[in-house]
């Protein structure tokens, strides 16, 4: 996952939880019965997203984590 599809992702989520709130809080009781409907709608729209990032290669697949870092340095060569 390229950092664009992170940020991406996390602000789609953050206005998706918004937007479920919105709704959410129209139709439901507080409590897990909200918690569980905001939790839904947002599945909703962040599926999508993430779909779409994924077609067009923001997201690979591929776990990177070490990216980075330098290769190990041999014991005493120069």
């Amino acid at each position: 996952m390229t950092v664009r599809a992170f940020i991406v992702l996390l602000i789609v989520t953050i206005v998706a939880i918004g937007i479920g709130d919105h709704f959410a809080h129209d139709f439901t009781n507080p409590g897990i019965e909200r918690s569980f409907a905001v939790l839904v709608i947002a599945a909703i729209i962040v599926a999508p997203v993430a779909w779409l990032l994924g077609r067009i290669g923001w997201i690979n697949g591929r776990f990177e984590l070490d990216r980075h870092r330098q290769p190990p340095r041999n014991g005493g060569e120069a």
